[in-house]
């Protein structure tokens, strides 16, 4: 199926979330050594090993902190794409087992930052995301891998936010077939302290009436393993490529309170709260389908 503009405006959208929160807020911790272990997981190509980070999403852009585009094997540096993808998305390795063999006992490590906000994109609920996501919070003096005893693709580690497009329209704009495309983007938000969860609802909040760039769904610089296609990846550079763009008309930001959290939940260690944007873009949609 062809890429549509839903398609873009939300990946276009999830690229500057993260850039706001890792290059303003800050949310990230800086380089440490990551010691990358095997674990079986689902979602592996059956001819790829993976090896996972203790933390989940590795600091991709080099917008702020450096980002290295290689890690360590058996004491020799190896390049992302030479027979390993470095899955920042996951905190993981993919290893090439008919270059590395099928050994599970790989030494592993690399120098990275790693995020204390993780961003998604979904296309769930947020019913679904709250009630029926594993989230994992981490003690101060422990590693989300260690908390857990092991690890999973379908865990998600707090603080996290989910972007989703909840619904759209197009509405006449000005004479020659433009309209307006209206979007309204939910994000939902699960943080570990009150602390954190006003940081976030606040910084997306003060974005209101502000403007982002629409990159190209080809331009997206993240291939199929959350690998950089090219590095280095700066977002400041993507966006400045490109003239397109759209505009975030108002942000509503909210709260789950405590009376319904506990309603809805068993736990009360994560915060809840909520985004919703306002999206518009001047467009002229029927000139696309143009026989």
């Amino acid at each position: 199926m062809n890429v549509g503009f839903d398609h873009d405006l939300l990946s276009s959208l999830y690229l500057w979330f993260d850039d706001r929160l890792n290059y303003f807020a800050e949310a990230y911790q800086p380089s440490i050594t990551h010691t990358f272990e095997y674990v079986d997981t689902l979602d592996v190509p059956s001819n790829y090993h993976a090896y996972y980070s203790p933390y989940r999403q590795l600091v991709s852009a080099s917008d702020k902190v450096a980002v290295n585009s290689f890690v360590t094997i058996g004491g020799v540096n190896v390049v992302d794409k030479n027979g390993i993808y470095i899955d920042y998305n996951n905190g993981r390795v993919l290893v090439d087992t008919s270059i590395y063999g099928t050994s599970k006992t790989l030494v592993i490590t690399g120098d990275f930052a790693y995020k204390t906000v993780n961003t998604y994109i979904t296309d769930e609920t947020e019913e679904n995301v709250i009630l029926n996501s594993d989230f994992i919070i981490s003690p101060a003096n422990q590693t989300y891998l260690q908390t857990r005893g092991g690890f999973s693709s379908k865990i998600y580690t707090v603080p996290a936010v989910f972007l989703t497009l909840a619904n759209s329209e197009n509405k006449p704009f000005a004479f020659g077939g433009l309209d307006n495309t209206v979007a309204n983007v939910r994000v939902v938000v699960v943080a570990d302290s009150n602390y954190t969860l006003d940081g976030i609802l606040s910084i997306i909040r003060d974005s209101a009436r502000s403007c982002f760039s629409l990159i190209d769904f080809e331009n997206f610089p993240y291939g199929e393993f959350s690998h950089i296609k090219s590095h280095p990846y700066k977002y400041e550079d993507l966006s400045n490529a490109s003239s397109d763009k759209c505009f975030i008309e108002e942000v509503v930001a909210s709260k789950l309170t405590d009376r319904s959290r506990e309603r809805i939940t068993s736990s009360k260690d994560y915060k809840i709260g909520f985004l919703d944007l306002q999206v518009s873009k001047p467009r002229n949609p029927r000139s696309i389908f143009k026989r």
